[in-house]
């Protein structure tokens, strides 16, 4: 269902506007609640706040809230302004947000490489993220316990 939203979305693009697809990164089989949603919302306001939004449907699914968003900016500014709230946000670490360009009739993120800049950290060791993932350094329930203490501890911004 995402790749398909994706598709419409890609097509109905004008020039210098990009299609964004953003999601939270929650470990475990709870992905989706109240908590989470509000998490989500107010994060999404803080992202979006120097954007102008031509477009936004917002999905409540089992996976989590996402949000399929397209901008009147360019998918590089568009990339460059994820970059910047994922890595300084207070609550951006949390988020996974994606700028999608089509390539070959298949949706394909723009990635962090192709703006020079080193891939994700993980939340808690500031280790290559993808390193901590495949060796599952982390157990679900310890970073389950840290996105809960920094979610209470940065409630000011929800």
């Amino acid at each position: 269902m995402r790749v398909k939203e994706q598709l419409v979305l890609l097509k109905k693009l004008k020039s210098n506007q990009s299609l964004i697809n953003a999601k939270l990164n929650i470990p475990g089989p709870i992905k989706n609640n109240t908590y989470l949603i509000q998490v989500f919302c107010d994060g999404l306001k803080r992202f979006l706040q120097e954007s102008k939004v031509d477009y936004q449907l917002i999905w409540d699914v089992a996976t989590g809230p996402e949000a399929f968003l397209i901008l009147n900016e360019s998918a590089e500014t568009s990339k460059q302004t994820a970059i910047e709230f994922e890595d300084n946000d207070n609550l951006g670490r949390l988020f996974d947000i994606d700028v999608l360009t089509e390539n070959e009739g298949v949706p394909h993120p723009l990635s962090r490489n192709d703006f020079h800049q080193a891939g994700r950290e993980c939340i808690m060791c500031n280790q290559p993220a993808k390193v901590c993932a495949r060796s599952r350094k982390h157990s679900v329930k310890e970073m389950q316990n840290y996105i809960n203490e920094l979610i209470n501890k940065n409630m000011e911004l929800l």
